[in-house]
C-alpha cells in the first residue's frame, strides 16, 4: 500500500486486531502486508475508503516456498547454494571444529525453550597474546534465513580463505560467532510456517512465542513493540529477559572477555543501522561509527555493486524499535562498536543459489568494519 501515513496506519491497525498477519511492515508512505487470498478483497476496499494505492508484489507466496524446499542444488553435505534446518547448521559448526582442532572451538551461548543448546563457533588461532574479541549474532528472527547462511560462510572464509587480509582476520581476533540464536524458531520456520519470526515459548492458552529481539533489557516495550501475546510479530514478552534465549545469550556475552565489537545480521531492509534503534539522538561514538560503517559498506559494495542505505539509527532509517540486543550491548555493557547489518532481499526471501553473493559481501563488510575500527584507535 501507498498513501497517507494516517490512513495506513488504521487500515493495518484493524488488520492486525482482527487477523493473523504472517507479515507487516512500514517505511515512510509505504507498507507491505502478507494477507490469505481471501483477504485481499478487505483490504482493498479499506484502501479505497482510505483513498489509500494498493499494488500486488508477490501473487503466492507459497510459491516462493515451494523453491526453496525443492532447490536441485541442495546436497547431504553442508553448502551455500541451499538452506539448511538447525541441526544441519549445528552439525557444520561440529564439523570445523574438528577439521581446524587448534583454531576452531564449539562454544554453547545460550539455551532455548525446547532445550536445544544455542551453539557457536569460537575462532581463535593459538597464541599467549589476549586479543580482541568480536561477537557475531545471527538469525535472532526466525524466519531471516539469508543471515545464518551468510554468516556460517563467513565463518568458511575466516578459516579456509587463503587472502592475507581474511587470514589476518582469523590471527587478530577472538571470534565467537552464532549463526542462529533462536534455533527453536528457526526450526519451526524451516518445517512448519516460512513467516514466523518468534521463539517458540508458550506466551498465552493459545498462542506461542515472543520477538526476541524487543526482550532484551533496555528501554524495554517503549517503541515498536507489541504486549499483546498473540502478536504475530513484535510482542515484547511478559518482562525484560522473559525469554530463556535472550536471557542466557546475555549473560554469556557479559562473560566475554575484552570484548570489544558487537554484530547482529537481520534481513532484508538492506541497510546498516547503528545504536540506537529506539531513538534518533547520537551518542559519543555516532560519528566514529558512522565513518566505520561507511567504510564497511564501501567495501561490501565493491562485491556486488549492491547499495546499502545508511548508516544511522533504525529510528532515522527504518522505524523505531526498543529492547534490541545492539542497543543493550552498546549501552548496558559500554561496548562502543555496536552495529546491525540488514542484508538483502524481498520479504525473507533469497535465491539459495546466490547465497554465496551475500557472503562475499559480509565478508568485506566485516574486513572493512575491522579495517576502520583500527584506523580509529578503537583496539
Amino acid at each position: 500500500m501507498e498513501g497517507d501515513k494516517y490512513e495506513m496506519n488504521k487500515i493495518m491497525t484493524h488488520l492486525r486486531d482482527n487477523y493473523e498477519l504472517p507479515y507487516h511492515g512500514s517505511n515512510g508512505n509505504k507498507c507491505q502486508i502478507l494477507v490469505a487470498p481471501e483477504l485481499v478483497p478487505v483490504v482493498e476496499t479499506m484502501a479505497k475508503i482510505g483513498k489509500v494505492s494498493t499494488k500486488v508484489v508477490i501473487e503466492d507466496y507459497s510459491e516462493i516456498i515451494k523453491m526453496e524446499k525443492a532447490n536441485p542444488l541442495r546436497i547431504k553435505s553442508f553448502s551455500w547454494n541451499a538452506y539448511y534446518d538447525i541441526d544441519d547448521i549445528y552439525g557444520y559448526l561440529q564439523n570445523m571444529s574438528q577439521l581446524y582442532p587448534e583454531t576452531a572451538q564449539v562454544v554453547v551461548g545460550g539455551r532455548s525453550y525446547e532445550g536445544r543448546d544455542i551453539l557457536g563457533l569460537r575462532i581463535k588461532s593459538p597464541t599467549r597474546n589476549v586479543k580482541p574479541t568480536m561477537f557475531i549474532e545471527s538469525g535472532i528472527h526466525a524466519r531471516e534465513w539469508i543471515t545464518p547462511a551468510a554468516t556460517t560462510y563467513f565463518i568458511n572464509e575466516l578459516l579456509t580463505s587463503e587472502d592475507p587480509k581474511i587470514q589476518r582476520l582469523r590471527n587478530e581476533f577472538d571470534w565467537h560467532i552464532f549463526p542462529s540464536v533462536n534455533p527453536d524458531g528457526y526450526h519451526y520456520s524451516y518445517t512448519k510456517d516460512r513467516m514466523w519470526r518468534k521463539t517458540r515459548s508458550k506466551s498465552s492458552a493459545r498462542c506461542y512465542g515472543a520477538d526476541p529481539n524487543r526482550n532484551w533489557d533496555y528501554n524495554w516495550q517503549n517503541y515498536g513493540t507489541s504486549k499483546n501475546p498473540c502478536d504475530y510479530q513484535t510482542y515484547g514478552g511478559s518482562k525484560p529477559f522473559s525469554e530463556i534465549e535472550t536471557r542466557s545469550l546475555s549473560e554469556y556475552i557479559s562473560k566475554l572477555d575484552n570484548l570489544k565489537g558487537y554484530v547482529a545480521f537481520h534481513s532484508d531492509a538492506q541497510m546498516l543501522l547503528l545504536p540506537y534503534s529506539d531513538s534518533t539522538e547520537h551518542d559519543q561514538y555516532y560519528d566514529s561509527l558512522k565513518i566505520i560503517g561507511q567504510t564497511s559498506l564501501d567495501y561490501g559494495f565493491q562485491v556486488n555493486k549492491a547499495k546499502y542505505m545508511g548508516p544511522g539509527t533504525a529510528a532515522e532509517l527504518l522505524y523505531q524499535a526498543s529492547g534490541g540486543s545492539m542497543d543493550w550491548v552498546h549501552q548496558t555493557l559500554g561496548i562502543p562498536l555496536a552495529f546491525t547489518y540488514e542484508l538483502r532481499g524481498l520479504y525473507f526471501y533469497w535465491p539459495p543459489k546466490r547465497i554465496s553473493e551475500q557472503g562475499n559481501e559480509v565478508t568485506q563488510m566485516m574486513l572493512g568494519l575491522i579495517t576502520e575500527a583500527a584506523n580509529l584507535g578503537f583496539y
